[in-house]
Order: C-alpha cells, then structure tokens, then sequence
C-alpha cells in the first residue's frame, strides 16, 4: 500500500500550473493508493463544483466550488484514466480570500467522516482545525486514513486539538494511518504526545525498513516565518499492524520537483497480522 502526504500550498505558489502537473505526473508516476492532502483550497465566491461519482459525500455540507484543488486533481488524473475516489471537508478561511480544507483520495471507495477536532468553532479563523477520515479497502482488508492539519504547540493547540483527534478516533477498530502536517518539530512535546498516545501510533520515518530524505521543510515558510533551518513537522503515523517498508520524502527539488512549500512524504506499508 502506497501513500502520499503533501500539504499543498494550493493556488498560492508561483507558476501554480506548472506545480499542480507535475503533481498530476507525479501521481501517476507513483500509483499510490492514498493519497492525503491539506491546504486543499478553493476560492471564495466561485461557482458551484459539479461532483461525478467518485466524490464520496462526508457529513459536511460546506459546498465544494468550481477551483477545488482537489476536484480540479481529480478531474486532471481521470484526464488521464487515473481513477480515485475523493473527499473533502472545509476547516476555515484562509489568505483572505480562500475557502481551505483537506481532502482524502483513495483507489477504494471512502466511508468518509469530517470531524472537528479543535476547540474553535468559528470557521474566520484559522484556529478551526478538523481531521477528515475514511474507512478504506486494501487487500481485502479494512483501514482507517486520515488526512490533518494541525496548529502550533503555543496555547495548548495542538494538545487540545490532538485530545480531540484521540476522542474522534477512539472507537476506530481498523488499522489505522493518520497523515498531514503536524506542525510539530521531531522530537519536541508535540511529536512525544502523538508517540505516547492511547492510539498507539509509530512515527513512519523511525520505523521504515528504508529511508530517504529527512525535512519536510526548509527556510522561512507561511507559519515558520522566523525559522531558518530544515525541519520535519509532516509525518506519517501508523498503528500497530502495519509494517513500514520504506519512507521517502518527495517534491524536495531533488527526488521530485517543488511543488509546495511543504515537501511531501511517500511511504510504502503492509498490513501484517497482530498477535492478540
């Protein structure tokens, strides 16, 4: 099973097009199964998007508009006989004139579910965060995705927004694959509270079989805007029952073209057998 994570930074970079093919190349390239992605974005004001079958309705009845990232990826990938089931959820309005979510896309049909997972509620403000999720199929077997954007360690955000990750997932019974932008630094609190949480997560990069690459950013970027270095704050978590083979991070200027100003994460997985 193949995954991707990339936080898009979508219809805000520099020659957008050209990014947004070659992550329609890249896609293709890879044939992932899942494939999670945040800042997915659409434009306040646009039209009505027109929806096929492959969109898989959640319980958000925030309307999916013409410019979706997510429905324009998915529209370019049929273009290309790529077929994916898809689903978005709306977190809060961003950049002053986008509508800006996450989405899920999946080879299998999605049971997909938005939830909340912040103490904020008012959809102005970033502070609104949500894990959207889906029940999956691979191999014949069940699996629970989630894609998710989460806030700064500072107030307590993230560790409130991660109480609510936990609640939202606590009646999960399938092996169960949370990935997106943590904005946590390795190793700091925040990653240590994931590690050590009741879900029984594994951080893909420190278990992989095969690694490559390492940061998931670089220099100064929107919300580490004093930050000069390299540092990983997108993760892949797995629980117990599966096994990582390999973690490459991906769209980092040197094993796939910048697309973002996030790198993304590729990371191959088999679903073993617990002992109970």
């Amino acid at each position: 099973m193949k995954i991707l994570t990339l936080n898009c930074h979508s219809w805000l970079e520099e020659n957008k097009e050209v990014k947004f093919q070659q992550l329609v190349d890249k896609i293709i390239e890879e044939d992932f199964d899942v494939i999670a992605l945040q800042e997915v974005n659409q434009t306040q004001g646009e039209e009505a998007g027109i929806l096929d079958e492959w969109y898989c309705f959640n319980n958000d009845t925030w309307p999916i508009l013409r410019d979706n990232f997510a429905l324009a990826l998915s529209e370019a990938l049929l273009v290309e006989d790529k077929e994916y089931y898809w689903t978005w959820g709306f977190s809060h309005l961003s950049y002053g004139r986008f509508e800006e979510g996450l989405a899920l896309f999946s080879k299998e049909p999605l049971l997909a579910t938005v939830t909340q997972v912040s103490e904020c509620s008012d959809t102005a403000d970033a502070r609104r965060r949500i894990l959207v999720s889906g029940v999956t199929e691979t191999n014949g077997e069940l699996v629970t995705v989630g894609s998710i954007h989460h806030s700064w360690w500072a107030n307590d955000a993230f560790k409130i927004e991660w109480q609510g990750m936990e609640k939202a997932l606590m009646d999960n019974q399938n092996p169960l694959i949370l990935a997106g932008d943590f904005n946590q630094i390795a190793g700091t609190v925040g990653h240590e509270l994931v590690l050590n949480s009741p879900l029984k997560l594994k951080d893909s990069f420190e278990i992989a079989e095969t690694t490559v690459g390492e940061a998931t950013i670089e220099g100064p970027i929107d919300g580490w805007n004093d930050h000069e270095g390299s540092l990983r704050i997108d993760y892949v978590f797995v629980s117990e029952g599966i096994q990582v083979k390999n973690h490459t991070v991906t769209f980092d200027g040197v094993h796939a073209p910048l697309v973002s100003d996030h790198y993304g994460i590729m990371v191959e997985l088999e679903l073993i057998k617990v002992s109970v």
